[in-house]
């Protein structure tokens, strides 16, 4: 969770709906007029929820004893706040404990966005401020699911995720298509490369590659595709091929960076290194 940002975007909403426009166009020419900084509202004038999550932000900035005794808060001005839930989640180190706060971030989404609001606003939910928090404990659920060795269940909530957000804001299109191609769910693997076609990153290259050297073997077409993801990050082939862990890498890269390459190989290591031969093809590489 980027929690300036969420913080940032929280004010916003709050900020808007406090204000009465009359028409669009009383929308438009406020916000051209406002200055960079979004104020934030009274506390005194937030409702529970709201005061709720801003505890929440704050527990991000805080250390771990005191950012408990604010998410305890939290709960007690509201108890179905789905942040503070992922906030526990997200400092668990344990899989087995984490995932037991992300369900239930996830059970309170489910309840709060189902019936009419899911009819109508299924396909975008991440551009819906409100469900992001539902939607990123999906993702850690999945994440989890994943590390506890229940691959096919992880790979169903990455699909669960597309289903509701079509444009997959939250990238996990490229996981999703490694846990395919680890479950041998050919039909699938194809159906969501055609989807998002047009992508051209290195995480959907290096995915491609591996998906067609597992279904064809090595041969001039598996070469070409590895050649060009190996054009996208140089780097990427030394790190899958590494006997040195991933860990911790950032969130945050810049395209063809190191960084970039430690982000794919965390999660796609382990796949690349259980697809029969796939290794030593990427050898071949090495210097390439």
């Amino acid at each position: 969770m980027n929690k300036d940002h969420d913080k940032l975007i929280t004010d916003l909403h709050r900020f808007l709906n406090s204000q009465d426009f009359k028409s669009e166009n009383d929308l438009r020419k406020f916000m051209e007029s406002m200055e960079q900084q979004i104020p934030s509202l009274p506390e005194e004038i937030l409702t529970s929820q709201e005061q709720a999550q801003n505890l929440v932000y704050e527990a991000y900035d805080l250390p771990t004893a005191k950012a408990k005794q604010n998410i305890k808060k939290a709960l007690k001005l509201d108890s179905n706040c789905i942040e503070a839930y992922e906030f526990l989640g997200s400092i668990e180190d344990v899989e087995e404990i984490a995932i037991l706060f992300y369900e239930k971030g996830i059970r309170i989404g489910r309840e709060n966005f189902k019936g009419k609001f899911l009819e109508k606003n299924k396909g975008k939910f991440w551009y819906i401020h409100e469900t992001r928090p539902f939607m990123r404990c999906l993702k850690h659920y999945s994440d989890c699911l994943y590390l506890m060795g229940q691959a096919k269940d992880a790979a169903a909530v990455l699909e669960e995720i597309i289903g509701l957000n079509e444009n997959d804001n939250q990238g996990v299109r490229d996981q999703l298509l490694l846990y395919l191609i680890l479950l041998e769910e050919n039909e699938k693997f194809e159906k969501y490369t055609k989807m998002f076609k047009d992508d051209d990153t290195t995480f959907s290259l290096f995915n491609r590659a591996l998906f067609t050297f597992k279904t064809e073997g090595e041969t001039d077409n598996t070469n070409k595709q590895l050649q060009k993801a190996i054009k996208q990050n140089k780097f990427v082939v030394a790190k899958l091929l590494s006997k040195k862990p991933i860990i911790n890498s950032s969130d945050y890269y810049s395209w063809g960076s190191e960084d970039e390459a430690d982000y794919y190989a965390e999660f796609a290591k382990n796949i690349w290194e259980n697809t029969n031969k796939a290794s030593l093809w990427l050898k071949k590489y090495k210097n390439y």
